[in-house]
């Protein structure tokens, strides 16, 4: 049976490619890839559009292996959904890898995942570091992914493809 990944979109402003690279990897590699937003259609920031196969509240941990956040300035609009909060949280306590890329680890760390671990994100405006000491995390943004236990984050488009790959092996390692 394929391993399946849910890959969650922001419904405006994600960004293309970390969409694009990782979900090619995936696949090719064998695993099945579904989208989820809180729109049936996500419209990337240069204009790929996704139609969603699902919606956030309708997906569940336990139809698949793993869950990964594109980033992109859109991702933001999760900081203070308890849903996305919730649904994270589901994947976890199921002993599943999460994912997030670019300005996404930013809702890890206010939805209190990265407390007392290591992450990166995107950091050129500063905001990534100063949030990751704020709450509780040790900034590495300097670093392209940073894998802390079950807990993958990357810090922009360029890493995009190691993302997918060290994810895997995450995946791999997981289920």
């Amino acid at each position: 049976m394929k391993k399946k990944i849910i890959m969650i979109l922001a419904s405006e402003k994600f960004r293309d490619i970390e969409y694009l690279v990782p979900k090619a990897f995936f696949e090719q590699s064998g695993f099945e890839v579904h989208t989820a937003s809180l729109s049936k259609k996500s419209i990337g920031r240069f204009g790929y559009t996704v139609d969603n196969d699902l919606l956030l509240n309708e997906v569940q941990a336990s139809d698949f292996n793993g869950i990964y956040m594109v980033g992109g300035g859109g991702s933001l609009q999760y900081l203070e959904n308890p849903e996305a909060k919730k649904l994270f949280e589901s994947f976890l306590d199921q002993n599943k890898p999460i994912a997030a890329i670019c300005a996404a680890p930013r809702n890890f760390l206010t939805w209190g995942f990265l407390n007392g671990k290591i992450a990166t994100g995107f950091d050129a405006d500063g905001e990534f570091s100063d949030m990751a000491l704020k709450y509780g995390a040790e900034p590495l943004p300097q670093e392209a992914v940073v894998v802390d236990g079950m807990i993958l984050t990357a810090n922009g488009p360029e890493a995009s493809e190691q993302s997918a790959i060290e994810y895997m092996k995450l995946l791999n390692v997981y289920n």
